[in-house]
């Protein structure tokens, strides 16, 4: 008597595990993850910034908080970022840096337009930092205001989009 062959089970695909997220406002990790290491960097740069002797460091704080939000996201999802998406993730951290930087100008600006605090705040600075008052009267007109907020924000994307490559290279290591 013949034997059946043996009946064969379908064959079921594999489950592929859905690619990540890609890096960028619509991931949630992601954002909330920059969103914070945007304020570190710039709560340690501020800090640092008023340390005699070491203000230099403070303009590496950006860097940092890109560097930061790498490692908080790989060590959080465990995926690993290739170098475009450690940039990306530092990049949207300097990003909400630029935008916390933003209202932060804004509230100045605000406080500025009252003459008792320009006063005060132009005397204070004369006696401590002259070179302040001289940015608060370049901060006082429409192009002094464009010009600080350019650089603002070359200055705190740039830095934290390096400091995620380096984020993102360290840390895929084998």
């Amino acid at each position: 008597m013949e034997e059946d062959a043996p009946a064969h089970a379908p064959i079921e695909p594999r489950e592929l595990a859905a690619p990540p997220p890609r890096i960028g406002f619509s991931n949630g990790l992601a954002v909330r993850i920059a969103l914070v290491t945007a304020a570190l960097g710039l709560f340690a740069s501020m800090l640092l910034g008023q340390v005699p002797g070491l203000q230099a460091l403070a303009i590496l704080c950006p860097m940092a908080s890109g560097f930061l939000a790498v490692y908080l996201y790989v060590r959080r999802s465990g995926e690993r970022l290739s170098l475009a998406g450690g940039a990306h993730l530092g990049w949207l951290s300097g990003v909400f840096g630029f935008l916390i930087t933003v209202v932060l100008f804004t509230i100045f600006a605000l406080l500025l337009a009252t003459p008792e605090f320009a006063d005060a705040v132009r005397q204070q600075a004369m006696r401590n930092r002259p070179e302040i008052a001289e940015a608060i009267r370049e901060f006082q007109t429409p192009e002094g205001v464009a010009r600080a907020l350019a650089s603002s924000f070359l200055l705190l994307t740039a830095l934290p989009t390096f400091g995620g490559t380096i984020g993102a290279k360290l840390l895929h290591r084998d």
